[in-house]
């Protein structure tokens, strides 16, 4: 497994958690659904991810990519990013209904799957827009 992969299991599987929680729990949950997506948005543009140096520790291999421009991974980042942090800001700000967190559900489903066979929405829709392919280093 890459660091990338582990990143997607580890926010999709979160993102199932707090959502879970959120419902049958507090919904003070969804601020930690929140954060998720938010830092998934910010790590996309930063490269940076708290998480990153624990899987390098482990010796999870990185992914590069051998042209200039944003990598598929960053694209999915930034997708997934901005979807849950637009259901979840909705629900908890604009007093929408709390089944749009369906959608940030998908989104979470979608990434941890998505760590295992390799293939998301997101993954296609980054490439189809012009993100450039990763190999691993």
């Amino acid at each position: 497994m890459t660091i990338n992969a582990a990143l997607r299991l580890m926010a999709g599987t979160v993102i199932i958690a707090s959502l879970a929680l959120g419902t049958y729990v507090n919904e003070y949950w969804y601020y930690l659904t929140g954060f998720v997506g938010l830092n998934l948005f910010q790590s996309a543009f930063t490269k940076w991810c708290p998480a990153v140096a624990i899987f390098q520790m482990v010796g999870l291999k990185a992914e590069s990519c051998s042209t200039g421009g944003m990598t598929v991974n960053q694209g999915v980042h930034i997708i997934a990013g901005l979807i849950v942090m637009a259901t979840v800001g909705a629900v908890l700000f604009a007093g929408m209904t709390g089944q749009l967190l369906i959608v940030t559900a998908v989104v979470g489903v979608s990434l941890a799957q998505s760590s295992v066979t390799g293939w998301c929405p997101a993954i296609m829709i980054a490439r189809l827009v012009g993100f450039k392919q990763t190999t691993v280093s």
